[in-house]
C-alpha cells in the first residue's frame, strides 16, 4: 500500500510538469542600433564615420567591401523572433544608399 502511494505521488508530481511553463531566456543577437544612431547616418559619409556612430558590423562581408550589413535579431523566450537589418552601400568611399527595415522604420516612417 505504501509503495502504491509513493508511486501515485510521483506520477501526479511528474505529470504536473507538463503543465508548467519552462522559463526561456530572451535572446538578442547582432548589432543593437538605436533610432538616434540611424538618424545620424546620411549619404556622403565615409565608412569610418559610419562605424564611429554605429560600430563594426557583426557580419563582415568578405565579397563586397563597399557594402555593410547590420543585422539584429530578438527572440523572446515565449514569442516570435523579430529581425531588423540595415544595409549601407558605399560608392567611391562614401555612403550612397541606405536600405533596410531599421532605416524605413526609424527614418522614413517618422517623416510621414
Amino acid at each position: 500500500m505504501r509503495k502504491l502511494l509513493i508511486i501515485m505521488s510521483l506520477w501526479i508530481t511528474l505529470s504536473g510538469c507538463s503543465y508548467l511553463h519552462v522559463h526561456r531566456m530572451d535572446v538578442e543577437q547582432g548589432n543593437y542600433i538605436t533610432p538616434e544612431m540611424v538618424s545620424k547616418i546620411h549619404p556622403g559619409m565615409t565608412q569610418a564615420e559610419v562605424k564611429e556612430i554605429v560600430g563594426d558590423p557583426i557580419l563582415a562581408n568578405v565579397f563586397d567591401k563597399d557594402r555593410i550589413d547590420y543585422v539584429y535579431t530578438f527572440k523572446p523566450g515565449n514569442g516570435e523572433m523579430t529581425e531588423k537589418y540595415l544595409t549601407l552601400i558605399f560608392r567611391n568611399g562614401h555612403l550612397s544608399t541606405i536600405n533596410g527595415n531599421m532605416y524605413s522604420q526609424y527614418i522614413k516612417g517618422s517623416h510621414n
